[in-house]
Formats: structure tokens, sequence, C-alpha cells
């Protein structure tokens, strides 16, 4: 899944030495949008401790109440919408990859970290608070996560030993709870290659009016194999690609110039702004004018 530069999120978490960061954040009750929708490479586990919230990771939703957990793998893109209406707090523990292992190279790395980024083996996305006694493993984790969270926000340095042994912990714990990813991997490797001529060509000329048969025309298939190819791919449909790519280059203008929405709509590929602030809205949470407004992490 390829992922938009321009899109990332630019805070850096922690140091080079200790590559961790903790957010305590509380939003007040009149707050829709937490967070609007963004990525970075580190990993991520957040808490709700207060409230209840809509969580968006790529295309899944999941209803949070206090205490449930959400992790956030590498480079998937993520946001929280207020659905309660009164105030919502959590807090966010942002780790790199080297707090587990400094060499991504490593034997260790090769069984425990790149099988996750590599998305070959998936961990458990949404950890609800639960009785079930089946499900311990998770009160575990909360635990650790809550040990982690009574650090003081800006001084985990103190701090480093306890934090890197429980995320060690939890990556243990979550390990023995992943599923290995059901997709075909060398079949989704295959067309991945195929489909690259595709995609670089939405990159170059988004801005432009793409019809469904020139992307076919490209590789060449038919319409219909060609838009089953790429769903099968890339989860979602050419048309939807390309809507969804042309929608994060938009956010890139309205948070970097002053450029009025209209323009950033017509630079974006869209021709009618009407139609831009209804995809926007679908796609993001917001239109455009909150997006430019409000956008923060």
């Amino acid at each position: 899944m390829s992922r938009k530069k321009e899109y990332e999120e630019k805070e850096k978490h922690g140091t080079a030495q200790f590559p961790v960061g903790l957010h305590k954040l509380e939003y007040p009750a009149d707050t829709d949008v937490m967070f609007y929708v963004h990525w970075h490479q580190e990993f991520e586990f957040l808490v709700l401790t207060e409230g209840k919230v809509l969580f968006t990771i790529e295309d899944r939703k999941y209803v949070m109440n206090p205490g449930d957990i959400v992790f956030i793998n590498s480079n998937y893109l993520h946001m929280a919408k207020n659905i309660c209406g009164g105030v919502c707090s959590f807090y966010a523990i942002d780790f790199s990859y080297h707090v587990l292992n400094e060499d991504i190279h490593s034997i260790f790395s090769k069984k425990f970290i790149r099988p996750i980024l590599n998305d070959k083996y998936v961990f458990p996305e949404f950890m609800p608070v639960s009785e079930d006694e089946d499900k311990c493993w998770q009160k575990d984790i909360r635990n650790y996560l809550h040990e982690i969270g009574e650090c003081p926000e800006h001084e985990l340095e103190p701090f480093e030993l306890m934090i890197r042994s429980r995320i060690l912990a939890i990556w243990d714990i979550l390990d023995k709870n992943c599923v290995r990813s059901q997709k075909d991997n060398d079949i989704e490797s295959r067309y991945s290659e195929r489909l690259e001529p595709v995609i670089s060509y939405i990159k170059e000329n988004y801005a432009y009016e793409i019809t469904l048969g020139e992307l076919a025309a490209i590789l060449p298939m038919s319409e219909g194999q060609f838009s089953r190819v790429f769903k099968q791919t890339m989860k979602l449909s050419p048309i939807q690609y390309l809507m969804r790519y042309r929608i994060l280059q938009s956010c890139k203008l309205l948070q970097d110039t002053e450029k009025k929405i209209g323009e950033i709509a017509n630079l974006s590929g869209f021709n009618n702004i009407s139609y831009f602030n209804r995809v926007f809205l679908n796609t993001i949470g917001c239109t455009p004018k909150e997006y430019r407004e409000n956008s923060s992490y």
C-alpha cells in the first residue's frame, strides 16, 4: 500500500536514543474531530480514558469506550471523532521499531518486526474492555500501557528501562495472538508490480481528467478485468483510489498554502467545488475549510 509522504505527521516522537513519545490529550465537549487523518512511521497504542470515540484505521471503524485500546501499525492512516458530545481524553504511546531492536536486518527483526511492518502477520488492532477470561492477555496489555501512561509526558528518559521492558512484554503478547495475513502475498506482489505504471500515471496526472479506459489501457486490460485486479490489490476501486489520492493532495495544499479552496479543488483534479467538498467530507470527515482551520495533532 503506497503512502503519501506529504500526509505524514511531521512531529518526531522521543529522541534518537529513545524514540518513544507519550501524549496525554483532552478535548472539550464541543469538539467534533479530535484529530484528522494522518500517518506516521512509528507504531502507536492509544487508550481512551474518557468519552466515546469513533476511531478509523484505513477503512476500518471502531467505536471506543473508556479503557479500550487500538494498535496502529506503521504507515496506517488513522483519525478519531468524538461521538458522545462530551469531554473526551486519551493517552497515546508512539514508538519506533528501534525500541524493540536497532537493526531492522537482524534475525530478531526478521522474526518479530518485519512481518508486522510488511503485513504478513496482523496484530490485534482493537482491544475493547472485556470480562472474557479468554482475553485476559488484553488486560495484561492494558496494565502495561497504564504503567507507561503514568509517566510524566515530557520526561520519559528516567523511565526508559521500564518503558522498553513493557513495550517488549506487550509485543510478546501480541505476537502470541497475531494471525497470518489472509491475502496471497505472491499474487498480491505480482499484481502490485504490474499496477506500478498505473499508480505512477495517477500520481503524475491526478490534476487532469482521467478515465477508467485510460488506466486499463496502460497494462493493457479490459476495463472490467482491470477494475477487478486493481480492487483486489489496492482494496479500492480505481476511481476510489484516484479520488482519495486527489483529496490527499488537496490536504497538502490546504495545510501549506493560502490558496483559495476553489483553486485547490481545481489543482487537485476537481472542476466542481461542491463535488470536491462532498468527497473531501466523506474521505476526511470534515470540510476543507474546517481542515484548514483546525488541522493539528
